[in-house]
C-alpha cells in the first residue's frame, strides 16, 4: 500500500498491454471478484500496476489472479 496513492499488485503485467484507465479484474483465490481500473503502471520490467486506495491488502490475497478485461467485456 502506498499511502494516499493505493495498493501496488506484483507481479505487474508483464508484456501485456495496458494503459492507465484500463480496467481489471481480480480474482480472488475464494473465486470472488473486484472491478477496478489501473491507476498507475511503474516502469520496471514486470510492469507493476497501482489501483485506486478503496482497495487494501487483504482485498488482494495471495494466490488472487489479475485479468486485464477486454473491450469485449466492458
Amino acid at each position: 500500500m502506498v499511502t494516499g496513492r493505493g495498493l501496488i499488485l506484483v507481479p505487474g503485467l508483464g508484456d501485456k498491454k495496458a494503459t492507465i484507465g484500463d480496467k481489471i479484474k481480480i480474482i480472488r483465490p475464494d473465486n470472488s471478484t473486484i472491478e477496478t481500473v489501473i491507476k498507475g503502471i511503474t516502469f520496471n520490467l514486470s510492469r507493476d500496476i497501482l489501483v485506486g486506495s478503496e482497495l487494501t491488502k487483504e482485498d488482494v490475497p495471495i494466490g488472487s489472479e489479475v485479468w486485464l478485461k477486454t473491450n469485449d467485456e466492458n
